[in-house]
């Protein structure tokens, strides 16, 4: 994509440009000098051809930003809009950032690398416990000055989720690949922390509380880091079994406890499943079917009701689909939907792809789509030939069902609005059981999936066990 702009440097209201620091998803960082008292600063601009949306989801990070305050992060100083540029105003770091470092040659010792790391981890833990959703890491946004590590705010629209954290790491991973020498990444103490950063442990996702308490025993260990030949791969794995797991321990048993509680219960509920409402009423198939569907009786009809929400990969079919529909064709999916309806791509679709790189096979199989308008799932079910479940049947699904992901989830049910709303659209929660109201089918929240149900024929009805 090019540049917003090409001949720097420029001049954009009260600053002048001076040089491209790097991209984001909608926008681009230059740093820039303020005039008439010439200070230096950086300024993020939205791209002035981005959606409504979009605009909206930036002027909703500019809020968020200005309303916390987090640690190692330069301040938000103002948003300003020039004609048809939208920016914000950060205070640019001391130093230079690790990208103008790497393109230097300078790379980080051992020591630089773990303070990094520690520093990376402490931000984006404080935007975890603040329930803030943040951009991955990357060497643009990242300044080093006497050895102290500062970030331009990566804070966006939206809530923390598994999603954002997965890609958080990975980003970090990243990171430490371009800014430590391969001898480092091969044999230091840091190609544990690497490999943590991609795989996570023992199958477990990592959390940046966790990784930040193993940080402080993996430095002192055995001389602290002073060079790789203090620290052997038999040491790695006796620390990781030592000191990783006996802090996370419980945590997992716990974890544990609860899927076997879990597993147990979908187990009894397909034994009993002639006695309890939703299952057919010829008692010839458990509610439970290998855990796909849930088969139940509804509006005086059987249904087969998806037992997970519709995943990233059966929606990124979908689009790939679309995109090679033509016009008359997409037509048919919007019937009855406000004309502006013209695209179904999901809040942040390129972070949940990211999300689930160099996962196994399954990865996108198994993990929900979010991120998407009422709009967009009725147009997923028109294509699936399938439909938006209602209310009772995602209830249903949630009670028979071993959950995985906890989202909130679009609904076809729908209850009449008062002025100046023609109709409220129900959504499940995320947790508990009060239902949500929403008036406004195109937005797209930041933790909102949904799932599509079926009505049982002859040909996709459950055989006689």
């Amino acid at each position: 994509m090019n540049p917003i702009f090409t001949g720097l440097p420029t001049k954009l209201g009260l600053y002048v440009l001076d040089e491209l620091l790097g991209e984001r998803e909608n926008t681009e960082l230059y740093a820039a000098t303020q005039s008439y008292v010439d200070r230096a600063v950086v300024l993020e601009v939205l791209r002035p051809q981005s959606t409504p949306e979009q605009v909206a989801l930036f002027q909703e990070s500019i809020r968020q930003r200005a309303s916390v305050s987090l640690p190692h992060v330069c301040p938000v100083l103002e948003s300003v809009q020039t004609g048809a540029f939208r920016y914000l105003i950060q205070e640019k770091p001391r130093g230079c950032s690790l990208r103008v470092q790497v393109a230097q040659g300078k790379l980080l010792d051992e020591a630089q690398g773990f303070t990094l790391v520690q520093t990376v981890a402490e931000l984006y833990s404080a935007c975890q416990e603040m329930g803030l959703a943040a951009e991955p890491p990357d060497t643009a946004s990242i300044y080093v000055h006497n050895g102290e590590y500062t970030f331009l705010s990566p804070v966006v629209a939206g809530v923390a989720d598994a999603a954002h954290r997965d890609a958080q790491m990975a980003g970090l991973a990243y990171v430490l690949e371009q800014v430590l020498s391969p001898d480092l990444l091969d044999k230091s103490k840091l190609a544990v922390v690497v490999h943590w950063l991609k795989n996570g442990y023992g199958g477990v996702a990592l959390e940046w509380a966790p990784l930040l308490s193993a940080l402080v025993s993996l430095r002192v260990q055995k001389g602290g880091g002073q060079g790789p030949d203090s620290f052997s791969s038999k040491s790695i794995l006796h620390f990781a079994k030592r000191r990783y797991l006996k802090r996370i321990g419980r945590d997992m048993l716990r974890y544990c406890k609860v899927v076997a509680y879990a597993a147990l219960s979908v187990l009894v509920i397909g034994c009993l499943g002639f006695f309890i409402n939703p299952a057919p009423q010829d008692g010839s198939a458990s509610p439970a079917d290998g855990l796909r569907h849930i088969h139940c009786d509804y509006a005086g009809s059987q249904w087969l009701v998806h037992s997970a929400p519709v995943s990233l990969a059966e929606y990124a079919r979908f689009l790939k689909a679309y995109e090679n529909m033509s016009k008359e064709q997409q037509a048919q999916l919007h019937v009855g939907m406000p004309s502006n309806i013209t695209t179904h791509q999901p809040l942040n679709w390129k972070r949940q792809l990211v999300a689930t790189r160099g996962a196994d096979e399954s990865s996108m199989a198994t993990t929900p789509v979010y991120g998407v308008s009422y709009w967009d799932a009725m147009a997923y079910a028109r294509f699936a030939k399938e439909q938006l479940a209602p209310v009772e049947l995602v209830q249903t699904a949630r009670k028979y069902a071993q959950q995985k992901y906890a989202l909130e989830e679009w609904t076809d049910t729908r209850v009449d609005g008062f002025p100046p709303y023609s109709a409220h659209f129900i959504v499940c929660p995320s947790q508990g059981d009060t239902l949500i109201r929403d008036v406004n089918p195109e937005q797209r929240p930041a933790n909102r999936g949904f799932r599509t149900v079926q009505k049982v024929t002859e040909s996709n009805s459950i055989p006689e066990k």
